[in-house]
């Protein structure tokens, strides 16, 4: 498990790459994967992360989402 702080930047598309300064956005804890990031961003700058829960803690809610594949034909 490692702390991770998610951050956004402003990127502006054109001939040269221009982005700004990083915002925090939240904090969290997350996997550590063979595979690399265990998080990931969609176009619309919504994203999934794999958040661990705390050891020996409760109950941990999960979100689940409905007819996802309607959301990929947008």
């Amino acid at each position: 498990m490692m702390a991770v702080e998610v951050k956004a930047v402003e990127v502006k598309a054109g001939p040269n790459f221009d982005a700004g300064a990083p915002k925090p956005l939240f904090k969290t804890h997350t996997a550590e994967t063979a595979y690399g990031a265990s998080y990931d961003v969609s176009k619309d700058g919504h994203f999934l992360i794999l958040v661990l829960a705390a050891q020996g803690g409760g109950a941990v809610p999960i979100n689940v989402v409905i007819n996802w594949t309607a959301g990929l034909k947008k």
